[in-house]
């Protein structure tokens, strides 16, 4: 009886820490309730723990365990999975890591977005596209100006190339900063590190966008210092002039949703060198961007990983925002006299595009 009742601790008892092998979550990632790991055999469920909440996550016979917990708290904060410790990170709703399905035109949803259109003094194009499929767009493969958006791209082609941990890398400190600034000599830092110069960092960055289809998105240089059955019909309505710096609604918004897909392991970006876990922690700093931008003031308080960008004539953002049914990427450009019209057309939309 007490050899029983031994072997029946042993099961039941918690491993050693040291004995956890966590691939998700890990330190400076967003966290959407996912464990995903290994303990030793034989044990017979984890302890999750995050925010005064507990969760007990079964294990299978040979020690894998992989489960989204509910109830994830929300923003910065710690994750404790079978005693072991895994900060910083940061909370978005349960589930709301995911690849996107395949765009699903919504034509009620295209209207919507031609109506708020004219209601804008600024030429303004967008495209939004949900976990489910769902997808509209209005005047998005119009070339806007980019501004500071194509930082996105250009952290992407940093990642493709760093073989190491992104927070141990000489790129970590920069990347930062541009998620959470827009810093333009971080940014020009970073093209040269990508490229030589900022000419050969800006070539590499249009590099890995033709590979991945994109050819509608242009740079040559740095940044001044100082309907159903298939996606919506891409179309230009409203062209803004031309510039040194452009891409279309459509493009940035297929790069953010191939970024999110990522991190749920899913999608091109893998095929590049871009991990799920740079995927995530990617994601991680673009939720802290101190801009709030054209699409969280529609979000109504949910999490937006998103990155801005804005000049005299110019308002933009490339946004994913977290959902509690999963991620949905909206990305909205703006060109002509910021009288306000600009924001409340990002409000407008993204609350549109939210309800949907």
């Amino acid at each position: 009886m007490l050899h029983l009742l031994l072997i029946l601790a042993a099961l039941t008892a918690p491993p050693a820490p040291g004995s956890v092998a966590l691939s998700v979550p890990r330190p400076f990632e967003v966290w959407d309730g996912r464990v995903t790991g290994r303990v030793p055999a034989g044990t017979a469920a984890v302890l999750v723990e995050a925010g005064g909440r507990r969760w007990r996550v079964a294990v299978r016979k040979d020690g894998r365990f992989d489960r989204v917990v509910s109830r994830v708290p929300l923003g910065a904060g710690e994750v404790r999975v079978a005693g072991r410790l895994v900060t910083p990170v940061w909370g978005v709703p349960s589930g709301s890591v995911a690849a996107l399905a395949p765009a699903d035109d919504d034509a009620d949803l295209d209207r919507r977005f031609a109506g708020l259109a004219q209601k804008a003094t600024a030429s303004v194009g967008i495209y939004s596209h949900a976990w489910d499929g769902r997808a509209a767009a209005y005047n998005a493969g119009a070339e806007f100006e980019a501004a500071s958006t194509l930082k996105l791209p250009l952290m992407l082609a940093a990642m493709a190339e760093t073989g190491e941990e992104l927070p141990n890398s000489e790129y970590w400190e920069l990347m930062t900063r541009i998620t959470r600034y827009s810093d333009n000599e971080g940014a020009n830092e970073l093209l040269e590190m990508v490229g030589g110069s900022e000419t050969g960092g800006a070539a590499r960055m249009l590099e890995l966008l033709r590979s991945l289809g994109l050819s509608h998105t242009f740079m040559a240089g740095g940044y001044l210092t100082g309907f159903g059955g298939g996606p919506p019909v891409v179309t230009v309505v409203d062209p803004p002039p031309s510039a040194y710096k452009y891409t279309t609604p459509a493009e940035m918004a297929r790069l953010a949703g191939w970024l999110v897909s990522a991190a749920a392991g899913r999608g091109p970006l893998l095929r590049h060198g871009i991990t799920a876990h740079e995927a995530r922690q990617l994601l991680y700093l673009m939720v802290q961007a101190a801009d709030a931008g054209l699409v969280p003031a529609g979000a109504n308080g949910l999490p937006v990983a998103h990155k801005i960008g804005w000049l005299e004539q110019t308002d933009n953002d490339v946004a994913i925002v977290f959902t509690y049914r999963g991620p949905v990427v909206i990305a909205i450009y703006t060109f002509g006299p910021q009288d306000g019209s600009a924001v409340d057309f990002g409000i407008a939309a993204t609350r549109a595009a939210l309800a949907r």
